[in-house]
């Protein structure tokens, strides 16, 4: 490539203005300077006659390079001529060199300290005037040549600038061939680009505006000037191109263009050929080895914009890619019924959710970056059970339970399973946490290990109750016709009353096991179970007066009937309450029991809840309190048939019934029944329902 240390290139002929009063002077001078060197010479013969000859000549855009001015003229001399030129805006910087025949030192100074750029003393020798105004046209031909390149170098770093800031190649080309123009003053600027093997042009501008694209020839890179640029990645210009063997007018230059001079430079990126800049027919002059510089630097910066293009759109590509990713990722997460959110060390939400921002009433976007103790439970300090720092510590997953008492006062559990997210900073730890709702999975478990205890001893009751029935009817049966028999002040009569008594006992404990294993006939009606419970408390309602037990009833006007066994349903009530009242006759005061009706949030079944503030049990108690003969009250005082009978009832009916009781904190018994059962929840046989039309 050429070095830009080049030797002096000058433009066209220099235009020199002569102004002198003696016409045979200037004439002489005019000859002379147009026969040694060919300059352009006007002539003015006075002061203000070169004054309108410079102010014509910046209306007419004509440049004057040098004026050779006389000293002393009359009217207005040179000195005030001179003067007026280094005022003026546009000529200050104008060559001027004074000519008079003074020899003295003092018209010297004074003509230098006037603004002159030279001084000839008359007569000059000819041979060193032209000396003299070589030089100076050499000087200023340098200086413009400085001043161009400057405003060249300005011009690349704008338009380099320009595509730096442009993120799209389109773009990037565009100020490209906008740079050439401003860049060389070129009638027509180009950049073709390779595509499916071939360089096709993708930008041209002219003087007369931008070229549409169709119509141009598809160069092969083995062939032509451009496809040699292309291929040997070598920058090149010619004035003119014809002359070069490798030079194609169909190939080379847009078509209708006649190419009079071309300046061509590959466009590579990370060395890659990718493209070719041209320029065609500068308007001042042919290009130079400096401008082949100047447009190879312009090629460069082309590259690496082109290279920022594609590595912008690859990244965006990828960013498409992946907000695609994530907000298919997201919906998915959406879609999943439990809480799903992601934290980081600092316990910050990261993302979360829609099941959970739906419990919370709040927008997904808005929890994001609170702190998950804070937001979820509105604590200054992480959850006690969470295990979610140790899965960040260990880098492995963890599981485990929590528990608590829900608003309906009825015992909630959840799995947690703490996932860590693998990544390679240390600031960027996060944990992803997924809760299930166990709760009825639990529920289902107890109501099925109940349900089939219950069957079992069922069974058992059944056949045991109907062998012993006999040998204890003939017992019962001897006791009495001995008390006939015997008298009262006999004393064996003591010891057969006490079998007549254990007889009785035995026979009621038969009795409750046959009506517990018994499939009763169930008639299943529209029943309000706001009126069953009622009639539940007018049946105990003396008992609790005595008791001294306050009754506090909260019942759901607006609660549906359901289809039930009203009877069945109403004992299940007596039942509770003869229990509550138990439960209360410990406390010396202030004995209470809240009974609550309600319709639960789905609409689907009906919530009754019996609350006492009685003795309580423990959680041991609490899990049994459903089997046959089990109790807690004292002996003598039940059969520890009840509950177990009011489970099978609520369980035949399609329900459930839970208990949750604390010692000294009192029990509550949860009982849910279907609104409209389906008949396949139901034990058909058991229930002998007299006609479908019950089911309404």
């Amino acid at each position: 490539m050429a070095s830009p240390n080049l030797p002096f290139v000058a433009d066209a002929a220099a235009h020199i203005l002569v102004v002198d009063d003696e016409p045979e002077i200037a004439e002489s001078l005019a000859d002379y300077l147009t026969k040694k060197e060919g300059y352009s010479i006007s002539l003015a013969g006075n002061g203000q006659e070169a004054v309108r000859f410079l102010e014509e000549s910046l209306a007419q855009d004509r440049e004057i390079d040098l004026m050779l001015l006389d000293m002393r003229m009359p009217g207005m001399s040179g000195l005030e001529v001179l003067a007026w030129i280094r005022e003026h805006q546009d000529l200050q910087y104008m060559r001027v060199v004074l000519l008079t025949a003074a020899a003295g030192s003092h018209e010297k100074v004074e003509a230098l300290s006037a603004g002159a750029d030279d001084y000839i003393t008359k007569p000059y020798y000819p041979q060193e005037l032209l000396a003299r105004v070589k030089t100076i046209l050499r000087t200023q031909q340098l200086e413009k040549q400085l001043q161009r390149q400057s405003q060249q170098l300005a011009t690349l770093n704008r338009v380099a600038q320009a595509m730096a800031a442009t993120l799209a190649q389109q773009e990037v080309l565009d100020t490209a061939v906008d740079g050439i123009q401003a860049l060389l003053d070129v009638e027509t600027a180009a950049a073709l680009m390779i595509e499916g093997g071939l360089l096709r042009f993708q930008h041209i501008v002219s003087l007369n505006g931008r070229h549409p694209l169709t119509g141009l020839p598809a160069i092969p890179p083995d062939k032509s000037l451009l496809g040699t640029v292309f291929n040997q990645q070598t920058a090149v210009f010619l004035n003119p191109p014809i002359a070069d063997p490798r030079y194609l007018p169909e190939l080379d230059a847009p078509p209708g263009l006649t190419a009079h001079s071309m300046i061509l430079a590959p466009l590579n990126v990370h060395g890659r050929p990718v493209g070719v800049l041209c320029g065609y027919n500068k308007q001042t002059g042919p290009f130079t080895a400096v401008e082949l510089d100047l447009f190879v630097s312009l090629a460069n910066a082309v590259g690496e914009a082109i290279e920022n293009a594609w590595l912008f759109h690859r990244i965006r590509q990828r960013q498409q890619d992946l907000l695609e990713n994530r907000n298919t990722l997201q919906a998915l997460i959406d879609g999943i019924p439990h809480p799903i959110y992601t934290i980081n060390d600092d316990w910050q939400i990261v993302s979360i959710n829609q099941s959970q921002a739906d419990q919370l009433e709040d927008e997904a976007e808005a929890l994001a970056g609170q702190v998950c103790h804070q937001a979820f439970y509105q604590r200054d300090t992480p959850c006690h059970h969470c295990q979610a720092s140790r899965a960040l510590r260990q880098k492995s997953a963890q599981h485990w339970a929590v528990k608590w008492l829900g608003a309906d006062h009825l015992p909630r559990e959840w799995d947690v399973d703490a996932y860590p997210v693998p990544s390679t900073q240390a600031a960027a730890a996060r944990v992803v946490i997924l809760w299930q709702d166990r709760t009825d999975e639990r529920r289902l478990e107890n109501s099925l290990l109940q349900a089939g205890k219950l069957a079992a001893i069922g069974q058992l009751a059944a056949g045991v109750a109907h062998e012993i029935n006999n040998p204890l009817t003939a017992v019962n049966a001897n006791a009495q016709l001995l008390k006939m028999v015997i008298p009262p002040d006999d004393e064996n009569y003591e010891s057969v009353e006490l079998i007549a008594k254990a007889g009785e006992r035995a026979t009621k404990v038969v009795r409750g096991l046959l009506d517990f294993a018994r499939q009763e006939q169930y008639a299943f009606t529209a029943t309000d179970v706001n009126r069953t419970i009622q009639q539940a408390l007018e049946l105990v309602h003396y008992q609790l007066q005595n008791a001294n037990i306050t009754i506090t009833q909260s019942f759901a006007d607006d609660l549906p009937h359901i289809i039930a066994s009203a009877e069945h349903t109403k004992s299940v009530w007596l039942n509770l309450l003869v229990n509550a009242r138990d439960a209360v006759l410990h406390r010396p005061e202030d004995r209470q029991i809240e009974i609550t009706t309600r319709l639960d949030p789905e609409e689907e079944h009906v919530q009754v809840l019996f609350r006492d503030n009685g003795k309580g049990m423990t959680k041991a108690e609490a899990a049994h309190i459903f089997e046959p003969f089990y109790t807690t009250k004292d002996p003598g005082q039940g059969t520890g048939l009840g509950l177990a009978t009011c489970h099978r009832i609520i369980e035949q009916h399609g329900g459930e019934i839970h208990a949750l009781s604390e010692p000294d904190g009192g029990t509550t018994f949860f009982i849910r029944l279907p609104i409209n059962p389906a008949i396949e929840d139901m034990d058909i046989k058991a229930m002998g329902v007299k006609a479908m039309g019950d089911y309404g």
